[in-house]
């Protein structure tokens, strides 16, 4: 079936329902097809809120070009990469962020190995050790 939407004021469509997922379709946009009285909003066409309900709930095959046996090869990627994030976590957290069931994601985490230091920090340190020396001199004498 094909929909047309109201986004942002303007009317885009014919579309299927794969493609209003891919204009950002949200429950409260308003949608019309061949043989409804007049526009609804999407979470009121049952249609859609299937659609969308299959989608999140995984049932739907994967959308992309390279078939089954790829998509459960991302998938399994997918399932290291959320092993591994939750690694970084403190022990307490991963259970709680596993029964969540939140997505974790590299954004998540600092990168350890991009943090920046300010320029002037080797000069403090070496002058603050020459003030030390000195001190511990003056001390002994």
């Amino acid at each position: 079936m094909k929909y047309f939407a109201m986004i942002g004021g303007q009317q885009y469509g014919p579309m299927e329902l794969d493609d209003m997922v891919k204009e950002g379709i949200r429950p409260d946009t308003y949608v019309w097809c061949k043989g409804m009285d007049d526009w609804m909003q999407a979470a009121e066409v049952p249609d859609i809120c299937r659609y969308f309900r299959q989608r999140l709930s995984g049932t739907l095959p994967p959308q992309n070009q390279y078939g089954a046996a790829d998509s459960d090869r991302m998938k399994a990627i997918d399932e290291e990469e959320q092993e591994r994030l939750l690694n970084q976590l403190p022990p307490m957290a991963r259970g709680i962020v596993r029964k969540s069931g939140i997505k974790l994601t590299k954004e998540n985490f600092p990168d350890p190995g991009n943090q920046q230091y300010p320029k002037a920090l080797p000069i403090i340190l070496y002058i603050l050790s020459i003030i030390m020396i000195v001190i511990g001199f003056l001390i002994i004498k």
